[in-house]
């Protein structure tokens, strides 16, 4: 009885598994090819060096992006805008 009891759990638990991936660089620059076309997901006003960097850095210590793609965010200046509920990257907006 408690080896189903285990198992039932053991199942149960690999069909709730969550996969989550951080984005990889191919990804992020795909996204930052569209997503900064579109103005409604970008801010119209600039931000400052400061915010552009924390916001990568966070997204990146989240683990919501890969470090090759903050290196090239911070770079070609394009920055991660975050769902902060769901914590998923929404869109790769024009920075600095």
């Amino acid at each position: 009885m408690m080896i189903k009891t285990l198992a039932l759990a053991g199942v149960l638990s690999l069909l709730s598994f969550e996969s989550f991936a951080a984005m990889d660089l191919e990804t992020y620059e795909y996204r930052a090819r569209i997503d900064s076309d579109l103005a409604s997901r970008c801010s119209t006003r600039p931000i400052s060096y400061q915010e552009f960097i924390m916001r990568i850095d966070w997204a990146f210590h989240q683990g919501l992006i890969t470090e090759r793609a903050a290196y090239w965010g911070k770079a070609y200046g394009y920055y991660p805008v975050v769902d902060f509920f769901d914590r998923t990257v929404v869109a790769i907006c024009k920075g600095v």
